[in-house]
């Protein structure tokens, strides 16, 4: 899982894969390029490689260094287990996260990824009542293709059947969310309701999702939630910033802290580097464009200050890489 997080993260980013490693890409039929060019994939451990690609009904492999030499081929899909010359890989028509493990050959066309969502209310309910229909979620889920099981969760309304979070016990409410793989990398704007409008997060423009930073004024005074879309379980203490055990990732950076956060004309990220020798701080606007980026040896505890002058006022999204560990978030500039 971690390993799959940090390609994921290096996929939507926009990172670079590491040049010391070999080249893997896909080509075929299936593919924009046909079976004239690969379409490269991304990795950053030279194992896993990835890929998001749009596809129509054809046939795929995977090859190394863009020739025939090295070349993985099953006749299994979605997903199966490629081998040297193997016959082509059948493709159904789609836009897909193409996962592809270059030691074991083991490859998988994805066309969703789950997000879990939960909030611990331990201490809401120890002023409030818990609504005859429990917690609930609300946010732009439509927007960003979001179904569960039972359809589509709809656009801002904690009311709707399909909003319900389930009660796991010890005051943890959760419901896991599907997307498509298109929308890796959105934003998710969101809030815990109790029961429906009126009893929910981010009404009081001081509270902590403000003040820490883990949610955005609307306009309207009320703070919502942000995630930048990837798969994994993100938990929240109600109403405030504060994780309720379980982390966005696996591998997520300890201790980070991004300040000031609105940002005028510097913006410090300080983490714990987990002995890795260099880490990278890079700054994205809404539409995935890279605005800033820098690259800092590391010490037990790093800070890497970034000058954000030149930014437009608006929201940004910042991504931390130090190793095999990763941290993303919303940055606001003033």
């Amino acid at each position: 899982m971690k390993k799959i997080f940090t390609l994921l993260t290096a996929l939507v980013m926009g990172a670079v894969a590491y040049a010391q490693f070999p080249a893997v890409g896909i080509i075929g039929s299936a593919l924009p390029t046909g079976w004239n060019a690969d379409v490269d994939m991304v990795t950053v451990d030279g194992e896993m490689y990835g890929a998001i690609v749009t596809c129509t009904d054809g046939e795929a492999k995977f090859r190394q260094d863009d020739d025939w030499a090295i070349n993985w081929g099953a006749a299994d899909f979605p997903a199966g287990v490629g081998v040297q010359d193997g016959p082509n890989i059948p493709v159904a028509a789609g836009t897909y996260l193409v996962i592809f493990n270059r030691t074991t050959g083991m490859y998988s066309f994805q066309t969703n990824f789950d997000v879990t969502y939960k909030v611990d209310v331990t201490n809401y309910l120890a002023a409030n009542t818990l609504a005859a229909n429990g917690i609930r979620v609300g946010g732009n889920f439509t927007d960003n293709g979001g179904t569960v099981a039972a359809g589509p969760v709809a656009n801002w309304s904690p009311g709707d059947a399909n909003s319900a979070m389930t009660d796991e016990g010890n005051n943890i409410w959760s419901i896991t969310v599907s997307y498509p793989v298109a929308s890796l990398g959105a934003t998710q704007f969101y809030k815990f309701v109790n029961g429906d409008w009126g009893a929910n997060e981010g009404t009081d423009a001081a509270n902590t999702i403000a003040v820490d930073s883990c949610g955005v004024d609307d306009g309207a005074g009320n703070i919502n939630r942000t995630y930048a879309l990837m798969p994994g379980t993100v938990c929240y203490v109600w109403d405030a910033c504060t994780a309720c055990g379980v982390s966005v990732a696996e591998n997520a950076i300890a201790n980070l802290t991004v300040a000031p956060n609105p940002a005028t004309d510097v913006v410090n990220f300080t983490f714990e580097a987990n002995n890795a020798a260099v880490a990278t701080v890079t700054i994205f606007d809404l539409a995935g464009k890279a605005v800033a980026t820098q690259t800092v040896a590391t010490s037990a505890t790093t800070t890497v200050e970034m000058n954000t002058t030149a930014l437009q006022a608006g929201s940004y999204i910042y991504n931390v890489v130090a190793g095999d560990k990763v941290a993303t978030g919303k940055l606001i500039k003033q």
